[in-house]
């Protein structure tokens, strides 16, 4: 299992990269989490405070990380595009969307009627430049909506 080498296909990687490792990991030393950001081009190390190869969610290296993956990976757009034109509602709603809610759930959620979602939508739809709601969802996901803790 500890046999496998994959320097030669980490140092081929052209992505951003965040080589994420605990300090005191019993299972894979911190040294060779070290090792891999070196050897992927631009990858960024975030040494985390942990005994645990797997973060626990109630330990400080838990909201670490998640902080550090919050910063990391990119954020809506919504300034551009057809995304500036969307109301704060409709992108509070489009991420909904995006997260795959109908409108019964995205109704729930937002403590508005199925009506004025579906009234919502059609006005997104126009917006956005769309025809249903699978285009709108895949839209949204590629614009960075859909997190789980997004703040839309």
């Amino acid at each position: 299992m500890f046999d496998v080498d994959v320097q030669d296909s980490a140092a081929r990687l052209r992505c951003p990269t965040l080589v994420a490792h605990p300090d005191r990991d019993a299972a894979v030393p911190v040294e060779e989490g070290r090792l891999l950001a070196q050897i992927i081009p631009g990858a960024r190390f975030l040494q985390l405070d942990s005994p645990n190869h797997f973060l626990l969610p109630g330990e400080a290296a838990w909201a670490t990380l998640v902080e550090a993956l919050h910063a990391f990976l990119p954020h809506p757009a919504v300034e551009d595009g057809s995304f500036a034109e969307l109301t704060g509602r409709e992108r509070e709603l489009v991420h909904l969307l995006a997260r795959g809610l109908d409108n019964h759930q995205i109704a729930a959620h937002l403590e508005i009627s199925e009506k004025t979602v579906r009234n919502h939508v059609s006005s997104i739809f126009a917006k956005l430049g769309v025809e249903s709601r699978a285009q709108a969802i895949v839209v949204a996901r590629d614009a960075g909506y859909g997190a789980a803790s997004s703040g839309h």
